[in-house]
């Protein structure tokens, strides 16, 4: 299960980010002046990619694994390693100030004491340009943006293009779609970034989650699915509308299943191993389990507790005045 869940499994999906990053690193790189040659110092204005989709389609996974397998990149988790990116998981809530200071810790710097916003990342781009680091992402961007006021948005706006036109950095922003407002809030910020949609399950991508269950089913050794109850149609629905239309959340509950599978003594996988775990894993009764229940796709299962919906009753006095007439 170790080796299952650590694997990667290349969608479409990836493919399109690669090309994204690729386009934005190789524009990271372009000289400023064409007559010297490439180095760190001669390097144009920095540009900005936004990765959009919602929670659990897989948006982190994949940037994280693009970082890993690329040449120049990886190694990243290092601060002292020699790639130019430096990757920030942000926390929530979060405040300029707190990116800032997430951003220096990722660096190695030791913050001794409180400093206002405008500071702090000064602070940080001078030790990005001391370290030779030109590449800055901020993974759950959406929670340093909620609720903040159009004034603060402004200037995170501001901070950003700062980033990317005054020091030459490239950024790469990831979140759901509350992250969109903000994107939009600045003209010139929007001009510099692409946006990459990462988009949750829809029919034409079933045949991909089909893949992924295969790979993973045969990865645990475990039987072929040809011919079984998890070879239709019908059950890809299924997953898909249980795992909320993401991809990333399918893959979690088909490692569930095969976990399941493993442990009961199963050969192979089978609906009652998926039944089973979401079960376990959501609280849900036997009749709101989308892998059984008959009209499945009318089950919320973005929600715990639903009330049963009550049929509109005649109040006694209406039924009297019904009866006079």
């Amino acid at each position: 299960m170790e080796k299952l869940r650590a694997s990667f499994l290349q969608g479409r999906r990836d493919l399109n980010l690669a090309e994204s990053m690729a386009s934005l690193i190789a524009n990271a790189v372009q000289r400023e002046d064409t007559e010297l040659p490439p180095s760190f110092e001669n390097r144009g204005r920095g540009s900005g990619l936004v990765l959009i989709g919602p929670t659990g389609v897989g948006k982190s996974k994949s940037l994280e694994q693009y970082f890993k397998e690329h040449p120049v990149l990886r190694g990243y988790e290092d601060p002292a390693s020699p790639s130019p990116l430096v990757s920030i998981e942000v926390p929530s809530p979060c405040t300029s100030v707190q990116l800032a200071r997430a951003l220096l810790r990722a660096t190695g710097y030791v913050i001794e004491r409180d400093l206002p916003a405008h500071r702090l990342w000064e602070k940080a781009f001078d030790r990005l340009q001391q370290m030779r680091k030109f590449i800055v992402h901020f993974d759950e961007m959406q929670h340093v943006v909620h609720n903040m006021p159009d004034k603060d948005l402004q200037q995170m706006a501001d901070t950003l293009k700062n980033a990317m036109y005054a020091r030459r950095i490239t950024v790469v922003l990831s979140g759901v779609a509350t992250l969109e407002p903000f994107i939009q809030h600045d003209p010139q910020l929007f001009r510099r970034l692409t946006i990459v949609p990462f988009k949750g399950i829809t029919p034409d991508k079933h045949a991909d989650i089909k893949k992924m269950i295969v790979k993973y089913s045969e990865a645990a050794g475990l039987a072929k699915i040809e011919n079984s109850d998890v070879d239709t149609d019908d059950f890809i629905s299924r997953l898909s509308h249980a795992a909320l239309n993401a991809y990333g959340y399918s893959i979690v509950l088909t490692h569930l299943a095969i976990e399941n599978a493993l442990r009961r003594g199963h050969d192979r996988l089978a609906v009652d191993h998926f039944s089973t775990i979401f079960i376990a894993k959501t609280g849900f009764t036997a009749e709101r389990n989308p892998f059984k229940a008959d009209e499945w796709y009318n089950i919320k299962c973005e929600k715990m507790f639903e009330k049963p919906e009550e049929l509109p009753q005649d109040s006694p006095s209406s039924r009297k005045r019904k009866g006079k007439k």
